[in-house]
């Protein structure tokens, strides 16, 4: 009986126990930030997308030009008329048309009832360069303003 024995090739290495790394003992790494700026190229600039303007949007755009625009005008017609109100106007003339039966004494003194009848019935002849304080009906009397 002939038992053969295994054959080694290659004589075995011993073992020996690995030294414990401590956090002093890693290399130094680079920051986060540099390896992944590092590794990856910087995406492409986009293009800007042509502005779309819905139909809610068209309509606010339209809306605030329209109040601004009518703004504006409000603002120029009231410098003008702001204007001419600041000037006083002479009050427009009161004609009076002669009723059958009227004098001149009785115009003057509904026209004026708290001054004197005479000093009202001269300023109407002198405004409508009468020739004396005789009236005809249907005459139309140009009556004194109040001032």
């Amino acid at each position: 009986m002939s038992a053969t024995a295994p054959v080694l090739l290659a004589p075995e290495r011993p073992t020996l126990p690995r030294p414990r790394r401590t956090r002093s003992a890693r290399p130094a790494r680079e920051p986060r930030a540099a390896r992944c700026a590092a590794a990856r190229p910087a995406p492409p600039a986009r293009r800007a997308r042509p502005l779309r303007l819905t139909r809610r949007g068209r309509l606010v755009v339209t809306c605030t030009a329209a109040t601004l625009l009518t703004g504006a005008v409000v603002a120029v017609t009231g410098a003008f008329t702001g204007a001419a109100a600041g000037v006083e106007r002479p009050p427009a003339p009161v004609v009076v048309t002669v009723l059958p039966g009227q004098t001149l004494s009785q115009i003057a003194g509904e026209w004026a009832p708290t001054e004197d009848w005479r000093e009202v019935a001269v300023d109407i002849v002198q405004r409508n360069a009468l020739a004396d304080m005789t009236v005809r009906a249907g005459q139309r009397l140009t009556m004194p303003s109040g001032d």
